[in-house]
């Protein structure tokens, strides 16, 4: 695999409000600690064969506490189990209070200089609760995911509607997708899990089905900017009681070898260029998630990325819940 290589571009960025750092000390006591900006290249990245140390018992203990974590990839193999869609999704969306409130007050507004557009291509929908929206905004969608079960349920729920078309696939591929074809490509709750090498893969090919001047949104992980923190150093039992006090987060199962870092420039590589990244916090203090929105290019744009870190992702869902509340 070829190294990474950033480009000359340097990405500007900004802070959506007043990041604090705290340090924690012995016996889980907070240190004060100055309020500080930080920008993504203090924090390092891992190396692309390192793994984080504790990852597999973590997803056990993560599983075993929290069986409900988002997207359509399944629970780590190690426990042999399969995910339950009764709820079809929604139980992922119940931070926002329903995914209606969750595409409507979050996702929509990220999105919506994007739509209408002719052909949306959309990535591990699960069982479609984010496609149910999409389809509104296109002449054709396409949806790919890895799970039968998944598409299966998709085709049934979208059956009444001949432009939305679903396809199996082996968690990697889009061969079954036309070059140059995709104006927008859209996937959220799932490609915070995939190792690097699956999401390299994934933007190497749209590279190629997107038409020039199409754009994608994707949700990954940026993990990898913790993962030589004090925090990830912690043996599991002894990170365990403070997780459970929630003075320390679960890591989601974000996959270690990503960071916005390391998307923006794998999707340079295939001429996939980052408009915006806004890092967020996602039902913990750090900031493990990365929103890129991107275009296809021929040719890299003049004006550089825009970061934004935001540590009040939460907040914003939570209250989205109270004004969905108030609303019905």
């Amino acid at each position: 695999m070829s190294p990474i290589v950033t480009g000359k571009r340097n990405p500007t960025i900004t802070d959506s409000s007043e990041l604090r750092v705290t340090l924690w000390g012995t016996g889980g006591k907070r240190s004060a600690c100055p309020t500080i900006g930080l920008r993504h290249s203090e924090n390092p990245t891992a190396r692309q064969d390192q793994r984080h140390h504790g990852w597999v018992a973590q997803s056990v203990e993560q599983w075993t506490e929290n069986p409900r974590v988002g997207g359509s990839i399944p629970p780590p193999a190690i426990l042999q189990m399969k995910y339950d869609w009764k709820e079809a999704g929604e139980e992922w969306s119940q931070p926002w209070g329903s995914s209606a409130a969750q595409w409507t007050g979050t996702i929509f507004p990220r999105i919506r200089e994007c739509l209408p557009v002719g052909t949306i291509l959309e990535i591990a929908p699960g069982f479609g609760r984010w496609t149910h929206y999409l389809k509104d905004y296109c002449d054709e969608l396409w949806a790919v995911d890895k799970s039968n079960e998944c598409i299966e349920a998709c085709r049934q729920r979208f059956a009444s509607h001949p432009h939305v078309r679903c396809y199996l696939n082996d968690g990697r591929s889009l061969k079954m997708i036309p070059d140059a074809s995709v104006d927008f490509v859209f996937t959220f709750d799932s490609f915070v899990h995939p190792d690097r090498e699956i999401v390299e893969e994934y933007l190497r090919q749209l590279g190629k089905k997107l038409k020039i001047g199409g754009k994608g949104f994707i949700h990954h992980s940026n993990f990898g900017e913790y993962v030589n923190s004090l925090r990830e150093r912690l043996p599991e039992a002894l990170a365990k009681p403070f997780i459970k006090a929630k003075l320390l987060d679960w890591a989601h199962h974000r996959n270690p070898t990503m960071t916005a870092e390391v998307f923006r420039a794998l999707g340079e590589q295939n001429g996939l260029y980052c408009v915006s990244q806004e890092l967020v916090n996602w039902r913990g203090r750090r900031l493990i998630d990365c929103l890129s929105l991107f275009v296809r290019s021929d040719s890299a744009p003049e004006t550089p990325t825009k970061i934004t870190r935001n540590p009040n992702f939460m907040r914003e869902a939570a209250g989205i819940r109270r004004q969905w509340r108030t609303q019905t």
